[in-house]
């Protein structure tokens, strides 16, 4: 299969673009964080918010049908012409709704963000039509297995535009104030869509073919998702609007901070597998090779990957302190243990990544659609009992319960649909929260260090009993194309663990 021979290189490119942005993105948020302050920080952070608003309340929704019938017709025709028509087709009437309720009440959402200029309106409107060519893009690169240049799009060449507009403000070309943060995003994303648009032959698009059946299909594929949106936006966006409906602008930028640093994250390494393994299940199930889905990826591949997940964000946990203190300097250290406390919900959020490849190509969206509400409002619940009492962090403990309780829910349903009994993947996100408790503590860092590298191996070794990594999972490395030493120190460990004691 092709997909599963270029899998470590496309997750590979996915984790090195990756690494390659975080230097950019440091230098992005330290000019940020200095110049702008908690308080104007947290407004850009409100504004852009604004623009995820209207994009998630009117058009995410359809994001998911491109990869969904864009994959298939690719695979049978060669194109995407059908998807794509359709796609534009939906997005433009869902565009012109959104623009209309937007409108209708402007004044009241640029009160709330503290915007006195009513004409910026036009420039939120026009950040949601750069995001949604942006995104349909995105998508298109996907379909078509152009996923380095994707990534390289999404996550690199996003960050070199606005560290190059940032140095604008350190040579005193631009004075720095909100709004000129926001153009300068804004500009990213428009010079993001023209350079994706340069790889994608004309001919995977044009001439576009409108399909009645088809758009049909697409519409009641996503129709579900439009609610399931809503509820995405609710879950990442009410921690802030409850803390500046309760608290200040200067708690909004401070928990922003954490906040973003945890979903540049969480994006860096969770959508690099949703985009790898899509493209595998949707071919294993067009092929009706279900055991596959079950045997090689439930019982084997979900496992795996939560223990590394697991590993990593160990690290991350121990670096925490100083990197926050080098990025965003004192005026931040309140954004610290937020940080720590979301960051580790990454463990569960690993395990419903894994799974959505599983619920794009099932589509099972109505399931989505009734387990979004559900985080929406217990999310809303939570934030407002736990925020007037214990601030910013109330709002990170309320995220963390929603974050990690939807992942175990989904777990539960897609294993009973595929008949699967394993639960070993549930095990290390119990460990990282057992981390998270150790990082927190009141300890000296070379204790936490040591205890921590003590529980990595602990778990390590405790694997074994559960079967985590078997032999036989050698044979699966030799139909994945990878360096030879990179694969023979996975054998390695895969027979440490394996060894019968």
């Amino acid at each position: 299969m092709r997909e599963l021979r270029k899998s470590f290189w496309d997750f590979t490119a996915i984790l090195g673009t990756s690494a390659l942005s975080v230097p950019l993105m440091i230098f992005s948020e330290y000019i940020q964080a200095h110049y702008l302050g908690p308080e104007k920080y947290g407004q850009v952070a409100l504004i852009l918010s604004a623009v995820s608003l209207l994009f998630l309340f009117g058009l995410s929704w359809l994001r998911l049908s491109i990869l969904r019938f864009g994959k298939e017709e690719f695979i049978k025709e060669h194109h995407l012409r059908k998807t794509s028509a359709n796609f534009l087709t939906l997005s433009f009437f869902s565009f012109l709704i959104v623009i209309s309720f937007f409108y209708s009440f402007n004044k009241e959402i640029l009160n709330f963000l503290e915007i006195k200029n009513q004409s910026f309106l036009w420039v939120i409107i026009f950040g949601l039509l750069l995001m949604t060519l942006k995104i349909f893009i995105f998508e298109v690169l996907k379909v078509v297995r152009l996923i380095k240049v994707q990534t390289f799009l999404m996550r690199l060449a996003s960050k070199i535009f606005v560290s190059l507009g940032i140095l604008l403000f350190v040579f005193n070309i631009l004075e720095i104030n909100v709004f000129y943060v926001v153009y300068i995003f804004l500009l990213s994303d428009f010079l993001i869509i023209i350079v994706g648009l340069f790889f994608i032959k004309i001919r995977y698009l044009f001439p576009l073919q409108f399909d009645k059946i088809l758009l049909k299909r697409m519409f009641i594929f996503s129709f579900p998702l439009l609610f399931s949106s809503w509820s995405s936006y609710i879950v990442t966006w009410v921690d802030t609007y409850v803390i500046k409906y309760f608290l200040t602008l200067e708690k909004v930028g401070i928990y922003q901070a954490a906040y973003k640093i945890f979903n540049t994250l969480r994006s860096f390494i969770l959508t690099g597998i949703v985009t790898v393994f899509t493209p595998i299940i949707m071919v294993l199930k067009t092929e009706n090779r279900i055991d596959k889905i079950k045997k090689f990826y439930l019982m084997r591949i979900i496992p795996q990957i939560s223990f590394f997940i697991f590993v990593t964000i160990t690290i991350i946990l121990l670096l925490t302190d100083s990197a926050f203190r080098f990025i965003y300097g004192n005026s931040f250290h309140n954004s610290v243990l937020p940080f720590k406390i979301l960051i580790t919900t990454m463990s569960f959020g690993a395990i419903s990544s894994l799974l959505t490849p599983i619920i794009t190509s099932f589509d099972m969206t109505k399931k989505m659609l009734y387990l979004g509400i559900f985080a929406g409002v217990f999310n809303l619940v939570a934030d407002v009992l736990l925020v007037p009492r214990f601030g910013i962090l109330g709002a990170a403990f309320a995220s963390f319960l929603v974050f990690s309780v939807n992942p175990v829910i989904w777990f539960f349903i897609i294993n009973k649909k595929f008949d699967v009994h394993r639960k070993s993947a549930l095990i290390f996100p119990f460990f990282t929260t057992v981390m998270l408790v150790i990082n927190i503590a009141n300890i000296h860092f070379i204790f936490k260090l040591v205890i921590s590298a003590f529980l990595i191996v602990v778990v390590f070794l405790v694997s074994g009993k559960f079967n985590l990594f078997n032999k036989n999972d050698v044979e699966l490395l030799n139909n994945i194309n990878m360096p030879q030493l990179v694969k023979k120190i996975y054998i390695f460990l895969i027979r440490v663990s394996s060894e019968k004691k």
